[in-house]
């Protein structure tokens, strides 16, 4: 393989590829930055050089135009590479397995190869988990297209809660709904507040998915009379029953998937994992003796250090030996909801542990500002742990992570002393001066992704116009065309306060107009 790069490159192009056991040779044409050549410079470059050990030609992938230009003039297949050096061994290695375009750069072809790779590895695991599972050891939550199955041999499903749903109204339940839908839940769960009470709450919110969702839906309380009217309102599931409250439920009730858990008498859960599993193994069999029959078992995971994590875990593995075949919902919420920390290592960190101590339904939560994104998180996390289990690797290497503040490959170029050239020193900013054209208030549209700027004329108090987008640019570009912005120094600065919209929007921080993202110390 010929890499073609320029001079500002070709260090880097070659330190890259030297890490590698690959075959190729790197041609650095005359041209300081490699994506200002055309291709029809590159073939003709290339035409006075032999190229009779050359089976592929690469060449950058922010050169503008078509490769098959090289192609033709050389009689070597061109192919267009990745828009970064960093990429090269990637692109190489794919090389006869991956069909690579003469128009579009490597990356964009091999990303979407990955996701097509994904989206099939994740179809066959589902089709041989149902092949390979025995129906009596399953429990089919919903019904019809609106039905998932559950239990020991499939891969894991994702639960995720609405929680405290009777303080908002229908509208707002539905629509967080519908973005966990978007998110990828398997099942969406109605959370009822502390304490009862809310029968109508209960009854209406589970109507309102039902009709307006395409998952099964579950409550979550302990209240049996909101259990009552969830049921009656067509609730798929039940989170939870205990010793205290399962014999006051009535005989339809006995009829829906129940998750029962280790509280005992008086709501009290068990410290030692030991009498915490003695105590939902009795839970189960008073469960089975009062009728229920289609059962989900939670020894109830602990948040850390107050109570302790590693301890419940313990209880989760103490029941799973003990009862190999009934399913078990696994708590991860209590837990991200009490960590100060970014939910996307915790969430997958988690899923791990769900599945090594055999769980089969992770409950997920999105209660407070830290931990919105936990849904898609657990559900990538899910299905990471679906795929590593299948090729029987480490939940790394897989085409999906959640890596979301930290870069798995170092893509930025070093820095290189420019050598003898005019420096020139920065000095503080002068007095700043107000831009005829008028001044931006900026904020953010989270429920649509736009990003929202309100004009104000040069010295007005009201806004006379709004102007929103997704991108930075084309904001950009339409305040200059309808001259809003004037001055250089103003451009830059909406410039810069754009794109940290953006990145705000996209991470989840806080956008606070002049004041910088918060990323911790």
């Amino acid at each position: 393989v010929l890499v073609v790069t320029g001079q500002l490159a070709k260090k880097i192009v070659n330190d890259v590829l030297e890490a590698t056991n690959l075959e190729y040779e790197v041609c650095d044409l005359p041209v300081q930055v490699a994506s200002l050549m055309s291709p029809t410079y590159i073939a003709g470059k290339l035409q006075g050089r032999s190229l009779s050990n050359i089976d592929s030609i690469i060449i950058p992938g922010l050169v503008k135009g078509d490769a098959s230009k090289v192609a033709e003039k050389t009689g070597v297949r061109c192919w267009k590479g990745p828009k970064n050096a960093a990429d090269l061994p990637q692109t190489l290695n794919m090389i006869g397995r991956v069909r690579l375009s003469t128009t579009r750069p490597a990356d964009e072809i091999l990303g979407e190869a990955t996701r097509r790779e994904v989206e099939a590895t994740l179809m066959r695991i589902e089709e041989e988990a149902e092949r390979n599972t025995c129906e009596a050891n399953t429990l089919t939550i919903g019904v019809g297209e609106k039905s998932v199955k559950v239990g020991p041999g499939l891969p894991m499903r994702v639960l995720a809660e609405i929680v405290d749903a009777p303080i908002y109204p229908p509208e707002k339940v539905l629509k967080i709904a519908k973005r966990f839908e978007d998110s990828g839940a398997d099942i969406i769960d109605v959370g009822m507040v502390a304490g009862g009470g809310h029968e109508e709450e209960a009854s209406r919110a589970v109507k309102v998915l039902k009709r307006s969702i395409s998952k099964p839906v579950s409550i979550d309380t302990a209240d049996p009379r909101e259990i009552e009217a969830a049921v009656d309102a067509g609730a798929d599931l039940i989170l939870s029953i205990n010793a205290e409250n399962m014999s006051e439920l009535s005989e339809n009730v006995r009829e829906t998937p129940v998750v029962v858990t280790s509280s005992g008498k008086a709501g009290i859960l068990p410290r030692n994992p030991s009498e915490r599993v003695e105590q939902l193994v009795k839970n189960m069999k008073m469960a089975r003796s009062l009728g229920f029959k289609r059962l989900i078992a939670d020894p109830i995971l602990d948040p850390p250090l107050t109570t302790s994590t590693a301890a419940s875990l313990s209880a989760y593995l103490k029941y799973r030996e003990s009862d190999p075949h009934t399913p078990m919902l696994f708590g991860s919420g209590n837990v991200t909801e009490l960590l100060d920390g970014d939910s996307h290592g915790a969430n997958l960190l988690l899923a791990c542990l769900a599945y090594e101590v055999g769980a089969n339904i992770i409950l997920t939560t999105e209660a407070s500002v830290k931990t919105r994104g936990s849904v898609k998180e657990t559900v990538t996390a899910a299905r990471m742990v679906a795929i590593a289990r299948y090729r029987k690797t480490p939940p790394k290497d897989l085409g999906l992570n959640l890596l979301r503040m930290k870069e798995k490959t170092w893509r930025e170029e070093p820095h290189r002393s420019p050598g003898d050239v005019k420096r020139i020193k920065v000095e503080s900013r002068g007095e700043e001066r107000r831009d005829p054209g008028g001044s931006f208030k900026i904020s953010l549209d989270r429920e649509r992704g736009q990003i929202v700027m309100q004009h104000y004329p040069y010295g007005a108090v009201e806004p006379d116009l709004y102007v929103e987008g997704s991108e930075p640019e084309g904001l950009i570009d339409t305040l200059i065309e309808n001259r809003l912005v004037t001055r250089l120094e103003h451009a830059f600065y909406l410039g810069m306060e754009l794109e940290k919209a953006k990145i705000a929007l996209e991470t989840g921080k806080c956008y606070i107009q002049d004041f910088k993202l918060d990323f911790g110390e």
